[in-house]
This record gives C-alpha cells, sequence and structure tokens, in this order.
C-alpha cells in the first residue's frame, strides 16, 4: 500500500490550493479507448489485473472508468468468474490527482460502478479508496512501477504555476526548460516510472514535438526510450470541451531498436479511428493512417513529418543543401520589436506633440504582399538613444515623449522589464536597434497559410513588428533569396519545421526560418539568379517554382 500523504508535496503546495482543477481537460471516450488499445490494455491479450496501471492525472475519471469497464470484462474472462475479494484486483490500478474535490466525487463514482457490477458494497469502496489518491503525481516518492502509464496530463503553462512549485518541479525534472508546458515533466516522470516491459500512453499537446521546449523530452526520448506509435490530432477536437489544445497521442517504452509507427488523423470519426487502430496494431504494417519509420529521429530533433516518403525528401535536402544562415555572407534571421505595451509605444499615425525623430515608421503584418510594402502609417516610439548601446534617451531632452509618457507611466511600470528595472520605466521589452531599420531586409509575417508564402522586401524604410520575421544578407540579392523562400520547396519545409494553427496556418518563426535548408549562393549561376529575381514578386506559384527548382536540385 502506497503512502502517498507524504508532506512534501503538501509544503510545497502549502497556500497554493486551488478551488478547481489545474489544467484539467477532459478527453473524449473514443479516444481514452483508443489509447488503452495502443498500449495494450485489451482483455483478449490476457489478465488485466497482472498489469499494473497507473493514471497519474485522472481528473474526473474519463480514463479510469475505461479502466475499471476494461478490468471488469478481463475478470468475467476467469474460468468461474470474477471474484471480487481476490488480492490481485488491490494492486491493478492507482489514479493520482492532485484536487481533493475530483478525487472525492471519483471514489463515489467508482465505488457505485463497482457495486453495479455486482461488487458487494464494503469491497466497492474498499477499492475505489484503494485506487484512487489525492497527491501531486511529480512530487511523490514513488517506490513502483507500473506497466501501463495512460492519461491526459494537465495542461498548464509553467509561469502559471506557484513560484514554489515551479521551483520545486524544475529541481527534479530535466526536461522543464524554456517555456515548456506541464505536461513534458509529466511524460518525462512516467517514463521514469516504467517497468521494464512497460508502455506509456499520452494524449498532450503536440507542441514538445517540434518547438524548442520539447528538445530535452525529445532527447531523452531518443536516447533511452522508444516512440512506438506517434498520432498526430491537431486538426481534430479529442476532447469534452473545445479546446485550442493541438493535441497528439504518444506511446512510449522502452524496447529500443523497434520501429516506429506515425501517422495523423483529420477528423474523429469512427471509421477513420478505426482505420488509426487497425493500422498501428496489424503485425505488418500495411496501407492506413499510420506509416513505418525504421528510425524515428533518432538525434533527438523535431520530429518534422509523419509521412516516410516526406521524411525522406527532407533528409535529401537537408544532405544536399544548407541552412539559411549558412546560405551566403552576413545571413541574419530575426523577430521584430517587443515592446512589452503596443497601446503605449505603437501608434497608428505620428503623434503631432512627439519629437518626429523618436517616431519611427514601423512595419506590421497586414502591410505586406509580394509586390509591395502598403505602409498603414504605423509608429513605433523609440526611447533608445542612437548609440546601439542600449542606453535609454535622457527625457528632459524631449519634452514632448516626456510628457507622453508619463501619462502611461503607470501602466508601463506594471511591466515585468520595469519592475526589475525601475530607472528605466519606459524602455521596450526588446531593444531597439537603429541600424536594423535602414538596412534592406525581408520581412515575413509569423502566421501565414500552409499552402503559400508573404515574403515582402524593404528597401530600408521601416522597423519590423513583432509578430514579423526579418532577414538581412551581405551576400544574398534579397529579390533572389526573397523567390527562393516563396517556393513550394521552402513552403513544404516551413509545413514541416513548424507548429501548425486551427484551420492548418503555419508559423514562420525564427527557429523555423533558421531551419531551412536552401542552395548556397556560391552553386547559383548568374543567368539563374536573375531569373530568379524576375519572379521575386510574381503571381504565379508555376512560375517561381520551375525557377526554384532549377536552384534546389542543380
Amino acid at each position: 500500500m502506497l503512502d502517498l500523504f507524504e508532506t512534501t508535496w503538501e509544503d510545497v503546495w502549502a497556500g497554493h490550493e486551488s478551488a478547481e482543477s489545474y489544467g484539467a481537460v477532459y478527453t473524449r471516450a473514443e479516444i481514452v479507448d483508443l489509447v488503452l488499445d495502443l498500449t495494450d490494455y485489451r482483455p483478449e491479450l490476457g489478465r488485466l489485473a497482472t498489469r499494473r496501471v497507473l493514471e497519474p492525472s485522472c481528473g474526473d475519471g474519463a480514463f479510469v472508468l475505461r479502466i475499471i469497464q476494461r478490468l471488469i470484462a478481463s475478470e468475467r474472462m476467469l474460468p468461474g468468474g470474477i471474484d471480487w475479494m481476490d488480492p490481485a484486483l488491490d494492486d491493478a490500478i492507482r489514479a493520482i490527482d492532485i484536487h481533493a474535490p475530483s478525487i472525492d466525487a471519483l471514489r463515489r463514482n467508482v465505488a457505485e460502478r463497482l457495486s453495479t457490477e455486482g461488487c458487494p458494497s464494503a469491497r466497492a469502496r474498499s477499492l475505489s479508496a484503494n485506487w484512487l489518491h489525492r497527491t501531486d503525481f511529480l512530487l511523490h516518492e514513488w517506490t513502483d512501477r507500473f506497466d501501463v502509464i495512460v492519461g491526459n496530463p494537465p495542461y498548464v503553462r509553467i509561469e502559471d504555476l506557484p513560484r514554489a512549485v515551479l521551483q520545486r518541479y524544475r529541481s527534479l525534472y530535466a526536461t522543464l526548460g524554456d517555456r515548456a508546458d506541464l505536461y513534458v515533466a509529466f511524460i518525462e516522470r512516467g517514463l521514469q516510472l516504467l517497468a521494464p516491459c512497460g508502455v506509456l500512453g499520452f494524449i498532450t499537446a503536440n507542441r514538445y514535438a517540434k518547438n524548442l521546449y520539447g528538445r530535452g523530452l525529445r532527447r531523452l526520448i531518443a536516447d533511452r526510450y522508444h516512440v512506438r506509435y506517434f498520432l498526430n490530432l491537431e486538426h481534430t477536437q479529442p476532447f469534452e470541451v473545445d479546446v485550442s489544445a493541438y493535441p497528439a497521442i504518444t506511446v512510449l517504452d522502452r524496447q529500443r531498436g523497434c520501429a516506429t509507427r506515425a501517422g495523423e488523423l483529420h477528423t474523429l470519426a469512427p471509421d477513420e479511428i478505426a482505420a488509426a487502430r487497425n493500422s498501428a496494431l496489424v503485425p505488418v504494417p500495411t496501407a492506413g493512417p499510420l506509416q513505418e519509420f525504421d528510425s524515428w529521429y533518432p538525434d533527438g530533433g523535431p520530429w518534422v513529418t509523419t509521412c516516410t516518403a516526406e521524411h525522406r525528401h527532407l533528409h535529401t535536402l537537408r544532405t544536399r543543401l544548407v541552412p539559411l544562415e549558412a546560405s551566403a555572407p552576413g545571413t541574419r534571421v530575426g523577430i521584430g520589436v517587443a515592446t512589452g505595451a503596443d497601446r503605449v509605444f505603437v501608434l497608428t499615425s505620428q503623434h503631432p506633440a512627439i519629437e518626429a525623430h523618436r517616431q519611427i515608421p514601423l512595419a506590421v503584418a497586414a502591410d505586406l504582399s509580394n509586390r509591395e510594402i502598403c505602409w498603414s502609417g504605423h509608429v513605433l516610439l523609440n526611447p533608445f538613444t542612437p548609440t546601439g548601446d542600449g542606453s535609454l534617451v535622457d527625457l528632459a531632452e524631449y519634452p514632448g515623449l516626456h510628457a507622453y509618457l508619463l501619462g502611461h507611466r503607470e501602466r508601463l511600470g506594471k511591466r515585468h522589464v520595469a519592475r526589475s528595472r525601475p530607472h528605466q520605466w519606459y524602455r521596450t521589452i526588446d531593444r531597439i536597434w537603429p541600424e536594423l531599420q535602414h538596412r534592406p531586409k525581408l520581412l515575413i509575417p509569423d502566421i501565414q497559410p500552409a499552402q503559400s508564402a508573404i515574403v515582402a522586401h524593404d528597401e530600408g524604410r521601416f522597423y519590423p513588428h513583432h509578430n514579423l520575421y526579418w532577414i538581412t544578407s551581405e551576400g544574398w540579392d534579397l529579390q533572389v533569396l526573397k523567390a527562393l523562400l516563396r517556393c513550394s520547396i521552402v513552403i513544404e519545409q516551413v509545413r514541416a519545421f513548424s507548429v501548425q494553427m486551427r484551420g492548418g496556418s503555419v508559423r514562420w518563426q525564427a527557429q523555423t526560418l533558421r531551419k531551412l535548408n536552401v542552395p548556397p549562393l556560391s552553386s547559383l549561376r548568374d543567368a539563374l539568379l536573375w531569373r530568379l529575381k524576375d519572379v521575386a514578386g510574381s503571381d504565379d506559384q508555376r512560375e517561381i517554382d520551375e525557377a526554384a527548382a532549377r536552384a534546389f536540385y542543380a
């Protein structure tokens, strides 16, 4: 019997208990059944009471109740039927949640379900109390290992956690870096608790598969574990309520060296779920939603695609070409300015009372097209000196700017950047680099449709807003590079490297742009450079693709 009432986790959470469950998003029954099938928690495979199952964030019981249903079905298949007093049942299930009301309600529900199935009332209450416990899964000192670990970990941004709790989590879980979501630590801890032949099946956000914050977890999996299945559900809604969670089912075990089956579902229609289940469970891979990978991203890099043909193509590009920033001298990628208070620092037009040279023409996403930049008149207030060393201007020398900013001092002072440096209360989060405005550059909106690309050429008039990415280069004619970035070969790479948004849009983030593989400038002949420059602003995608293909496949 586990001693689940350690003082450690309660002390850490003291004073921070929530009346509502942290990050609770409840899973639809058909998805729970799919996860249980993929982790081999099926009565037809043998007595389930001999396979210890753990659900680390049970909430309202979406997983637990289906687990119990399968456990009972397995017991009924035994000669003589189910023996409710069998001690094997005591350790068959462990379900955890930190939220006391959820545990209390679920204990009552489970006891009632067991009684309905014929379990004596006292035994039903005993099993319910034994199976369900309140504790912090991440802080509890586990001594057991489990054959099956399944569930839907909480969706919580780590910055939303109480500071003491976050500090303890970070001290325990190496994968909880950057701005990782809490589910990343749940996966790490779950893997630690797997028995030698155990299997973990979670439905979580898919962001860890590609984002920077997932690199630690991907490396851990690549080094020590095996991806049995990866099923991307980002275009579906597998939860009881509509949330923007971009989910995926990940099934992991310790069977290193085995193949991985991966795929994507575009709907949760019963026939598509059935096809995915069959595609995963058949002994020999056949045509279906899941494809088989002999080696699943062994370097721990981003899981860029679940399509084997696309994977081979991307590998070919990576081996034949070079990363964007290595393609020509002085090629750099960056992001526009984050102010921390756009309503103060970004104006829709010049303010007549503020010194003109403190107002910089600002390019925003709506200004951009592939043909030209149609400036909307937005300006950025610049509190920095022109020296480029990060120092701020003396407001006494700029009475117009001073008066304006004083009128917003309360709002500006509430920002973290101002609280940490009170004497610089009027700075923007990001430094403003004067030379960037005047440098020729390409400007790319962050979020774009998956099948096309807007890449605008700025001759050196504007400063980019924070939802724009910029590219400068000493070597490239930027119109030539613009044509390459607009071609379908690059758009395919962006789709693979980027996390997708609801509706299929993709993000052209700096981390994505830096992964793009393009031809080195030195490999392109003058005639081709002129042709690429000529089609850079074309509306004909086929014309761009034909010219770019000569560069990519020369």
